[in-house]
């Protein structure tokens, strides 16, 4: 036992040689990670400080209303930026204060391309002043400097409409409208009465017309699908829809009926008419 316990013993001489390799071995492992490190960061530092970080592209999509130059001015961006020197969060917060935009992402996309992507406040419909057709936002923005000279069609045509007030009004009652509903309106027509200052009158796409109330109107006109359900469509007439219920009167067949959209170019026509008799 004593011969076998003899053998198993190693001596401090034999001893030494490993452990300096092995500590030889451990500082050649961390000398290199530290090299790594280094040279990583030397590499990061020249990325940043030269052109191969500056944006390469930037694009903006989504925008209808706006010039994308108008949507870089206001972001700041430029191509003589590096890509990770702005905060997204910043850029998105300036642009979104132009009226006509609700929300905006700002991304990167690696290694040089930033892409804005702009969701436009909705069009509510477009306010006819006599001489140009403008469109209306769902925040109650005109926009005067997109004024149109036909009307497109895709959201209601709102005619003499002069107080402010009243348009803010029927704005805000169009926004809790469904569209579904609001697809059928053809023109809204601001018909006042010395009894009912909110009193519009509605032309539909399907023939029939409406008299309602500004007040309140998102909620009356829920009932307008199922009342003219129940009438002939090939026999529209005048709905008037208020608190108290509605009542539809026919269209007397001896009164001619005119498109209202003709008639408002009709009225132009007319005007321009009697300028040359002049």
């Amino acid at each position: 036992m004593r011969e076998k316990r003899e053998k198993n013993i190693v001596s401090i001489e034999d001893r030494i040689p490993n452990l300096k390799e092995t500590r030889r071995k451990k500082a050649k492992r961390r000398f290199m990670f530290y090299l790594t490190v280094l040279l990583l960061l030397i590499l990061i530092v020249v990325y940043l400080e030269t052109p191969l970080s500056h944006i390469r592209t930037i694009q903006v999509e989504g925008q209808h209303y706006l010039d994308e130059v108008d949507i870089l001015e206001v972001s700041g961006l430029t191509e003589e930026l590096s890509i990770w020197s702005f905060e997204k969060a910043a850029i998105e917060k300036e642009i979104t204060r132009i009226k006509e935009i609700k929300s905006v992402t700002v991304t990167r996309h690696f290694p040089q391309d930033v892409r804005i992507e702009i969701t436009e406040n909705s069009t509510v419909g477009y306010l006819y002043n006599n001489t140009k057709i403008i469109p209306i936002l769902e925040n109650g923005t005109q926009l005067d400097h997109a004024s149109l000279d036909s009307y497109p069609g895709d959201a209601p045509l709102m005619i003499n409409f002069g107080d402010d007030e009243y348009l803010e009004l029927l704005i805000s009652q169009l926004k809790e409208t469904k569209p579904q509903l609001v697809d059928h309106i053809s023109e809204l027509h601001y018909a006042p009465t010395e009894a009912n200052p909110y009193q519009i009158h509605l032309y539909m796409t399907n023939g029939f017309e409406l008299k309602t109330s500004i007040r309140d109107f998102s909620n009356h006109i829920k009932s307008y699908p199922s009342i003219v359900s129940q009438l002939d469509s090939n026999d529209p007439g005048l709905i008037e829809i208020g608190a108290g219920g509605a009542v539809f009167n026919a269209f007397d067949p001896s009164e001619e009926v005119v498109d209202p959209d003709q008639e408002i170019y009709l009225e132009d026509v007319e005007t321009e008419d009697e300028d040359v008799v002049e």
